[in-house]
């Protein structure tokens, strides 16, 4: 099962988009390893929010963060969907599958390991 759990956002200034949107929505910093930094609803009931460092190259300014107790499985049944794998990351506490959707649009789905990855 997909649930969609997170936004990220790419930028070549991850502090002051951090900044901009923490204040805008009330939100508070979550642990993340560089180059990442993570915004959270400090009532818990909205999506996680993730600051990528990236330069203007990037494919998608803004893409989905879909969280699964089984990412493989979901990336597999997204591929007969239309989807495209990309590549697989493996970092800090999880790992997760870059895909793009039929239009080319990435998106990634993550395993829900950890208190905010939860589905």
């Amino acid at each position: 099962m997909l649930r969609l759990k997170g936004l990220t956002i790419n930028s070549d200034d991850c502090e002051g988009s951090a900044a901009f949107w923490s204040s805008a929505l009330g939100y508070q910093r979550r642990d993340l390893w560089d180059p990442y930094i993570g915004l959270r609803d400090p009532q818990g009931n909205d999506p996680l929010l993730t600051i990528q460092k990236s330069g203007p190259e990037s494919v998608n300014r803004v893409h989905l963060d879909l969280y699964s107790d089984d990412p493989d499985s979901e990336a597999d049944r997204l591929v007969t969907l239309g989807a495209t794998k990309l590549r697989r990351f493996e970092e800090g506490d999880t790992y997760w599958w870059v895909l793009t959707d039929p239009k080319g649009n990435e998106f990634c789905i993550i395993a829900s390991t950890g208190p905010d990855r939860r589905v």
